[in-house]
């Protein structure tokens, strides 16, 4: 992600620049170079004016068989740079100067500017034919019509254009790219933060309750912020009560295994042992079958 937000920050702006090249001629006459700084600003047909470029070795484009490095703006020589605007499309003026870094040496004697782009599309030539002293050094030239190229479609139809288009599109395309991207992250820790929440969908096994399933309840359906703290609230205070409910399970497991063991065993009597019965009607009432007997009378 970050190595696309540099690329889409560094090249891409690179390429949807506009790149020129600018041929300055210096006059043959004597002393008509100078060692002073030049400096070079376009304005378009629309009256939108670039940054000043500073034509110096740095965006020099040196000849194919010439000497790598020498003395720039010299008398009668032919200077080339390269520079890098936005998307001008056409040029209508140029403001061109220098500034008198040396001022026994500052007079420059320009003869033309022909600037044209470097994919194609019309060249712009500037006749100047004068002197940028110390008290005069800058100018403001017009374009004049270029003769070889007399199509306007030209410009509209310049491999530019067509560059520009395909960087636009693959601009959209890594838009499209890095959106989906984020989706997929997003859809993937959604995906993470359901399996932690919600609880599993598949039955489980038919089984034993122990002590241990007491431990882990079932994680409810967490709707807002509110109940999930409640939920590790509760799952906490499951796991600091787990000993003593782990050893109040043991004691009472004690507890009914010892009244097991002391529950009386019913004895199986024999047959010679007494028989615990109800006692009969002759022991309740033991005179009532006795023999009546008649008493003498005492008359008698």
């Amino acid at each position: 992600m970050t190595f696309t937000f540099l690329l889409t920050l560094c090249i891409i702006p690179h390429c949807l620049s506009e790149s020129w090249t600018v041929s300055v001629y210096t006059g043959k006459r004597r002393f008509a170079g100078t060692d002073s700084n030049v400096y070079i600003r376009l304005t378009n047909a629309q009256g939108k004016d670039t940054k000043e470029y500073q034509l110096t070795h740095y965006n020099w484009i040196p000849e194919k068989n010439g000497f790598p490095l020498r003395n720039l703006f010299e008398m009668g020589a032919k200077d080339r740079f390269r520079i890098w605007t936005d998307d001008l499309k056409s040029i209508s003026k140029i403001l061109i100067r220098h500034d008198n870094y040396l001022p026994f040496q500052a007079d420059w004697l320009l003869d033309q500017v022909i600037i044209e782009p470097d994919h194609g599309g019309s060249k712009y030539t500037f006749k100047c034919h004068c002197w940028l002293r110390r008290e005069h050094p800058y100018i403001t030239l017009s374009t004049l019509p270029d003769e070889n190229s007399s199509d306007k479609n030209k410009i509209n139809n310049s491999p530019g254009n067509y560059r520009r288009t395909f960087v636009i599109i693959l601009l959209i395309l890594i838009g499209i790219g890095i959106g989906i991207l984020c989706f997929h992250n997003e859809y993937r820790r959604r995906q993470r933060n359901s399996s932690l929440s919600l609880p599993n969908t598949i039955e489980p096994m038919q089984r034993e309750t122990t002590s241990l399933d007491s431990c882990h309840p079932q994680t409810p359906d967490i709707e807002s912020p509110s109940s999930r703290s409640q939920y590790w609230m509760n799952t906490i205070r499951h796991w600091k009560t787990l000993p003593s409910r782990l050893s109040s399970e043991r004691r009472t497991r004690a507890a009914q295994s010892s009244a097991a063991t002391l529950t009386p065993t019913v004895q199986v009597m024999s047959s010679t042992d007494p028989v615990d019965e109800p006692p009969s009607y002759n022991d309740l009432y033991p005179n009532q079958n006795a023999p009546m007997t008649n008493t003498p009378n005492s008359t008698s």
